[in-house]
């Protein structure tokens, strides 16, 4: 008896091991899956905003996001509430997630190729970790200047000897994408600050981050608006292409992506599933080369491995010296 006890523990330990990793392995896959449909924003964003208005673009997307969003939060959570005292900082994080970021990601890819722009847009964990470092008022590591200096350096060739010439402005372009990257990592600092305070304060309600991103989406939406009338949408022609566009940025690109990265959050940890962003812009170049037929070179491969070297770099962990 003991030893056929032994056996089914033994038995029921290895197939909780495969099933842990069977798990793990859906998991990854749906992240790659998501830096996917993330990296392919950016071929159809810009085929998109050739020959339409930009902000027009973003703001029809986050008409068909913004009710997706609140419809599946009804239906998880039952609510919409939000603590009126966090209505501000929602409003700014707004602004800087879905009005700047789209903003300047449609412009950027109008003026620019989507493949350049895809590896612009890889600097965005450099800038993060040094802006949490400056605004949080941790000292800077030599590591992570040296990260920044890296990654501004790959910017600089792409937006120098990138072998896409027949653009409008490729430097305006990069410019704009690299001014998205920036107005997102000033919001994921602030975001990381809103919700270390929100678990700090055991009094107040704990808001869910699809609750936080709804309200975000929406605040951000409204800003869109006034700009896109700027542009009268209603003179262009929207055709059914445009249309799946839209839709792909809108229901795949944003709401999918999204789910699935929490997903992958929640089951492996935020560190683990960073590490899949650095393969956005690998599909952003990809499928641009694919798709559009942009241009690739061996300073498209320098450019990535400069921007990828600096977010190596400043995530690298310095030992303290005493241990």
């Amino acid at each position: 008896m003991p030893l056929k006890r032994n056996t089914e523990r033994v038995t029921t330990s290895a197939q909780s091991v495969a099933r842990a990793e069977y798990q793990n392995w859906a998991v990854y896959a749906g992240l790659v899956l998501t830096t996917f449909l993330w990296g392919l924003a950016w071929p159809v964003g810009r085929l998109l905003a050739t020959n339409l208005p930009p902000v027009s673009i973003a703001t029809i997307r986050y008409a068909i996001v913004v009710p997706v969003l609140f419809a599946i939060l009804w239906f998880r959570e039952g609510s919409f509430k939000i603590n009126r005292s966090w209505i501000p900082t929602l409003v700014v994080m707004g602004i800087l997630n879905t009005t700047l970021y789209q903003i300047f990601f449609l412009y950027g890819v109008k003026y620019a190729a989507a493949s350049d722009d895809s590896l612009v847009i890889g600097i965005g964990p450099v800038l993060i970790a040094v802006m949490a470092s400056l605004i949080l008022k941790e000292r800077v590591a030599g590591t992570k200047i040296l990260g920044f200096a890296s990654g501004l350096a790959g910017i600089i060739i792409i937006s120098i000897l990138s072998p896409n010439t027949q653009v409008l402005n490729r430097p305006l372009g990069v410019t704009l994408v690299f001014g998205g990257a920036t107005a997102y990592a000033l919001y994921t600092v602030i975001l990381r600050s809103f919700f270390s305070r929100n678990r700090a304060d055991n009094h107040g309600p704990q808001q869910s981050s699809l609750s936080i991103l709804s309200w975000i989406s929406l605040f951000g939406w409204l800003f869109l608006i006034p700009f896109s009338l700027l542009e009268s949408p209603w003179t262009y022609t929207w055709d059914a292409g445009s249309w799946l566009g839209i839709l792909y940025l809108a229901i795949l690109s944003t709401v999918v992506g999204y789910f699935l990265y929490i997903e992958g959050v929640s089951k492996i940890g935020a560190g683990r599933s960073g590490i899949f962003g650095n393969l956005v812009p690998v599909f952003g170049v990809l499928t641009s080369f694919l798709l559009l037929g942009e241009n690739l070179s061996p300073w498209t491969a320098a450019s990535f491995l400069l921007i990828f070297a600096g977010v190596l770099l400043v995530n690298r962990q310095v030992k303290n010296s005493g241990s």
